[in-house]
């Protein structure tokens, strides 16, 4: 649907600003010519005006007052309360001057807690009656939305139906090594209730082990040793960490998109699988705070658990099975009920003048488990902000995009990306052939210490670059002779490789770049100011909360911090916008896969070799990838700047490196996953792993029984071929020729 098409404005200025500061592949190869001269000079002016208004005209006080706004109420995906939010968005990019805004809807699969029956956690005696019952509900505690009569019950989103009642067992964090401690310690797991920790690993990947091992039901927590390290009288709302009474919402499903229309968008004409065929949880999931799991663990019986699964509940931990007193055990009522809903996606268009069928996506979701202060409607509101200064200064001066901009607020992305997958099974090709970037903000804050980010390695330079450009938020740091965000975060956060840069995270999956990173091979990033380390994760995350309040009073009073990610942002889009040559960064990548190759080879060398399999073909593939890189830098001082067509040929060459890594077999067992490079662990799917398709199997190598093996060394033999192969491809497709 498309709410409104405003008349095209015209006029163009090309440029990039900041653009010698950047240390991009255009600037640090191109020589003084003067075709060159041309280039960096036009561009270099132009974006430094455009990036000077950006941090001039970000007001902080909009930032503040769009997140009022959007925190007044719960937004659950699919629910009236996203409808209306969708609908504000929308108005409010139509009333900023975006070109075009649509809203496009997708049906889809949803779970949602009972409104009459709450899910509890109960321990029964002999006589089956409760000794002790889990609160339905997170208690108020200081803001006033924390009441709403609209606050749902607590839920694990896609969790089972189901009363399960058996023995319970402490399983520390659900990661695979914590399985498989109690696993050689004897303890098996099926038909009993697993307890685990939210913190390592995402929640839908310690479901699925447990219910790969026949439990019947999960209860997950969030123990204070994580969340509330500095003691119960140092908690929210008079700090950021966890109080007792809090219980994280999440998804507990564990591929993303719409369960029942698999690899295709939920539109009115998709097929629908039937629903005890769709990739969700079997079992009850819920989760209960840590006020509640002290009754659980103060009574739990068996040996103590090891020293890095005790945590700070002033009880001694133990693994079970079951409790001390033998007739006890542990119920879990979970009512939760299926619903397919439509949500939607807001897309607003601002239209490139030059290449207006080359996008650059920014986006972040804007549905909330509960009221989404922090995650996702900090980055909502930094959007709103950004999208209104660009059209400001579009209005103000004539200037529009070389490309084309594409803000996406994404629907229901909380149970498992939905809205965002659907919309790139629906579109992919258009996007896969056309996407230059993808730079995603699922929230612009979860702390004010500094930045956090995850990218592609195509996109490091740029990221760098622009960090230096923006003012650092941090009075203390100004202070400290740090005056942008890069000193801050190269200072805070180095990379232990490389301690004078910061450090750039793996990009795995856990919000919207997934389909884009993934499966069409768009460089995507995602960054947000984030804590000092104290914890495993933003303590509110998913709670009741997450207000609000928390945002204004703690973590960011006067949204400076809000206000450099938006700038910063801004800064990104414009410049993937408007640069002539892409700022991609090809030595970074094939330093990424060099090291990739080094360690892989370096730690399973001699297992490999025990196969007489070699990893020739793929040394030599990396060397060629590298070399083939080279070549390419040194051509691009001959580009005709003033010949579009060579320009051009020029951007699709380099937007062809990531597309070359994907494979449309998908990574072994995971059709899910296509990209052979940058993939999430298949242990967890939260991080990113280098060639997960490779490592992944090798550790399941090393783990396995040995009618096993001969089937995944087949496995590893196969997807080692076509990682080769890839890369190789790769490296072909900056070049000229056909084979």
């Amino acid at each position: 649907m498309m709410l409104k098409k405003n008349p095209a404005l015209t006029g163009c200025i090309c440029g990039a600003a900041g653009f010698a500061v950047a240390a991009v592949l255009v600037i640090t190869l191109v020589s003084t010519s003067d075709k060159k001269e041309r280039n960096s000079v036009r561009t270099e002016q132009a974006l430094s005006d455009i990036e000077d208004y950006i941090i001039s005209n970000v007001n902080a006080d909009n930032i503040r007052n769009f997140l009022r706004y959007m925190t007044l109420k719960p937004h659950l995906g699919g629910t009236l309360g996203e409808t209306e939010l969708a609908g504000w968005l929308a108005s409010t990019w139509e009333e900023q001057g975006l070109d075009e805004v649509h809203l496009v809807p997708y049906e889809v699969l949803l779970s949602y807690p009972s409104q009459d029956l709450p899910n509890l956690v109960r321990i029964l005696d002999a006589s089956n009656q409760a000794i002790w019952i889990s609160a339905a509900k997170q208690k108020p505690l200081y803001a006033p939305e924390e009441s709403l009569p609209e606050i749902p019950f607590t839920f694990n989103g896609y969790a089972a139906a189901g009363n399960a009642t058996g023995e319970v067992v402490y399983a520390g964090y659900g990661r695979e090594e914590d399985f498989k401690f109690l696993e050689e310690n004897n303890i098996d797991l099926s038909g009993k209730i697993v307890l685990a920790r939210y913190g390592h690993i995402f929640r839908a990947n310690i479901a699925d082990m447990a219910e790969g091992r026949g439990a019947i039901g999960v209860v997950l927590y969030s123990d204070p040793s994580d969340y509330a390290p500095e003691g119960s009288d140092i908690v929210y709302p008079n700090s950021y960490f966890m109080p007792p009474s809090a219980a994280p919402f999440g998804t507990v499903k564990l591929k993303d998109g719409d369960p029942l229309t698999p690899f295709y968008p939920a539109v009115e004409s998709a097929y629908h699988i039937p629903q005890d065929e769709a990739p969700i949880p079997k079992i009850p999931v819920q989760p209960i705070s840590y006020e509640d799991a002290w009754h659980i663990l103060s009574r739990m019986g068996g040996v103590e658990a090891p020293s890095e699964w005790q945590g700070d509940l002033n009880v001694t931990y133990r693994l079970g099975p079951g409790f001390q007193q033998q007739d006890l055990r542990l119920n879990l009522d979970v009512n939760n009920i299926y619903q397919q809903n439509i949500t939607h996606n807001v897309i607003g268009i601002m239209k490139g003048s030059v290449e207006p069928d080359r996008y650059v996506l920014v986006g972040n979701h804007y549905d909330a488990w509960i009221l989404g202060a922090v995650d996702p409607n900090s980055g909502t509101a930094a959007m709103l902000e950004l999208s209104r200064v660009l059209t400001q200064y579009s209005k103000e001066t004539g200037w529009r995009p070389r490309r084309t901009l594409v803000f996406c607020a994404w629907g229901s992305e909380e149970y498992g990306l939905l809205a965002s997958v659907e919309w790139a099974e629906q579109f992919g090709k258009q996007l896969a052939d056309r996407t230059v970037v993808y730079i995603n903000i699922d929230m612009a804050i979860e702390g004010n210490y500094t930045l956090r980010t995850k990218s592609a390695p195509l996109l490091y330079d740029a990221i760098y670059s622009s960090a230096k450009k923006v003012p650092n938020p941090d009075p203390e740091e100004v202070a400290a002779g740090r005056p942008t965000v890069y000193d801050t975060w190269a200072h805070r956060r180095p990379d232990p490789r490389q301690p004078d840069m910061p450090l750039m995270q793996f990009i795995g999956s856990g919000s919207d770049y997934k389909s884009f990173q993934h499966n069409l091979g768009i460089p995507c990033t995602d960054f947000r100011y984030t804590h000092d380390n104290k914890t495993l994760g933003e303590p509110m995350y998913h709670t009741l909360y997450e207000t609000f309040e928390l945002v204004d009073e703690i973590y960011d009073q006067g949204f400076e911090f809000h206000k450099a990610v938006t700038v910063l942002w801004g800064d990104l889009a414009v410049v993937f916008s408007e640069m002539d040559i892409l700022p991609y960064s090809l030595r970074a990548y094939a330093d990424f896969i060099a090291r990739a190759y080094y360690d892989i080879t370096t730690q399973y060398s001699a297992l490999i070799a025990s196969k007489n399999i070699t990893m020739e073909y793929f040394g030599k593939a990396v060397e060629n990838f590298n070399s083939t890189i080279i070549t390419f830098e040194g051509n691009l001082q001959n580009v005709d700047f003033e010949n579009p067509l060579q320009v051009r040929k020029i951007n699709d060459q380099l937007m062809m490196v990531e597309r070359a890594f994907i494979d449309p077999l998908g990574l072994p067992g995971r059709p899910e996953y296509n990209h052979v490079v940058t993939a999430p662990s298949k242990k967890d799917a939260y991080s990113g792993t280098a060639f997960a398709g490779l490592t992944d199997t090798l550790v399941a190598i090393t783990e396995a029984s040995e009618d096993q093996l001969d089937d995944l060394w087949r496995t590893f033999s196969h997807h080692l071929a076509a990682v080769t192969h890839f890369l190789n491809t790769a490296a072909k497709v900056l070049t000229d020729d056909l084979w």
